[in-house]
């Protein structure tokens, strides 16, 4: 029905997507009828303004054809994300849907249900961020434009009530992210069939396999909340997004399950332990924090970002920041190395791992930030131009934002290279630096 275009605002300076809809496929009332919901829904969309939401700027027509105007995001779709890594560390799949849970909330707020929520509809960019795309089929749900027995979704992920054409409200939205987190956990969807109809009647009448009988590192709290999240009766569930998010955060924080671990030719079983409190005083600089993210990157995607600032708040050493983010790994395999990279490398040659040593900000004057620190014009035009190739025209603000932090031209190309998200495009981009 449409196709999505990469386009410059000429006015304001920015790129954008365009998502042209071939309305002219439809004839008569058919027409008129999307034409009018078409518009209605922009509306509702555009009304939905959250750092976790892409944003949409315009809508208008083309051709007699509707198009909308929205924000362009440099970053990859989670179903993309999933078949690549083909299951995520509860934490990490936790973080991601709690910030897609705060999208929600925002729409619901608003009286907006998004109606199809799911991994293609879900972007993670390379700052870690989570962005919730596609408002498009989303309705008012005061709007005089529902009709009783009209389905819109994805059949996989939606609710009961939406696979049997009833009304929907926020509780519908919240099944679908349930699902999509279980997707997350298990590398399986939670409900399969041969086509659209098989799956639809397991939906409605058959439970989702338990998690923890073929993932057992995911613990009987997470189960739990997840369980309530995509119970079958609309009052079973979760009243609002906010109760949702808060019930996974706690699931975590209470987790004491054993996950099993493989050492050699010994099966060790261990506790998971709670977060490190924060110790006074103690602040990783950001060239080592974007280390530890490009060496995460390789095993979690463009996550890695948001899950190391995240962790260093609570970490009280590199040593422990290490730790914390590798219980994002879901591989115990790539766990193993992930640590004993950062050993071999002594934790970012800091001093010795054992005694949890820490690394001090430098400081930087006002001065120096207003020139760019002790970067030449040559310097600074070189790693916007390598960096235009990888992300494109916000290369340059980019650029502008990390040589504030940056101690050194090394420093700032790490930094740099933290938004690409494929290793190697950012393997490709740092040898830019010597090589120009």
């Amino acid at each position: 029905m449409g196709v999505i275009y990469k386009a410059d605002d000429p006015d304001i300076g920015r790129t954008v997507a365009i998502k042209l809809v071939r309305a002219d496929l439809l004839e008569g009332d058919d027409r008129d009828q999307f034409l009018a919901r078409f518009r209605h829904e922009a509306r509702a969309a555009g009304r939905c303004t959250h750092p976790n939401i892409v944003a949409l700027y315009d809508f208008a027509m083309h051709e007699g054809n509707p198009f909308l105007a929205m924000e362009f995001v440099h970053g990859v779709a989670l179903g993309t994300e999933l078949k690549r890594v083909g299951r995520f560390a509860p934490a990490l799949a936790v973080a991601i849907v709690n910030q897609v849970l705060d999208a929600l909330g925002a729409a619901h707020a608003l009286g907006v249900v998004h109606r199809d929520v799911k991994p293609a509809n879900i972007l993670l960019l390379p700052s870690g961020q989570v962005k919730v795309t596609d408002f498009g089929i989303s309705r008012l749900n005061t709007s005089d434009l529902t009709q009783d027995g009209t389905v819109i979704g994805t059949p996989a992920y939606m609710s009961p009530e939406q696979c049997r054409g009833e009304e929907v409200d926020a509780r519908s939205d919240l099944f679908s992210a349930g699902s999509v987190l279980y997707e997350l956990l298990s590398g399986t969807r939670a409900f399969t069939g041969r086509n659209s109809t098989d799956v639809t009647q397991r939906l409605l009448t058959v439970e989702p396999r338990e998690l923890t009988e073929f993932v057992p590192e995911v613990s009987v709290a997470l189960a739990g909340a997840l369980r309530q999240a995509m119970a079958k009766p609309q009052e079973a569930r979760y009243a609002s997004a906010q109760m949702m998010a808060d019930a996974l955060r706690g699931a975590l924080r209470n987790d004491v399950s054993a996950s099993e671990e493989r050492a050699g030719d010994q099966t060790v079983v261990m506790a998971k332990r709670p977060k490190p409190e924060p110790a006074a005083g103690v602040i990783i600089d950001d060239a080592t924090l974007d280390t530890i993210e490009r060496r995460l990157a390789r095993h979690v995607g463009p996550i890695a970002r948001h899950l190391v600032r995240d962790a260093a708040r609570r970490s009280s050493s590199i040593e422990a920041l290490y730790e914390a983010v590798s219980h994002n790994i879901s591989q115990a395999a790539e766990r193993d190395r992930f640590i004993a990279e950062a050993r071999d490398n002594g934790f970012q040659r800091t001093g010795n791992p054992a005694t949890r040593s820490t690394v001090a900000r430098p400081s930087v004057s006002s001065s120096a930030i207003a020139m760019g620190g002790s970067f030449s014009p040559a310097q600074i035009e070189r790693a916007e131009r390598a960096l235009t190739k990888a992300v494109g025209p916000i290369a340059k603000l980019l650029v502008k934002r990390a040589l504030p932090n940056a101690a050194s031209e090394e420093a700032l190309w790490e930094r740099l290279a933290a938004h690409i998200d494929r290793p190697a495009e950012r393997e490709t981009f740092l040898r830019q630096r010597t090589e120009g």
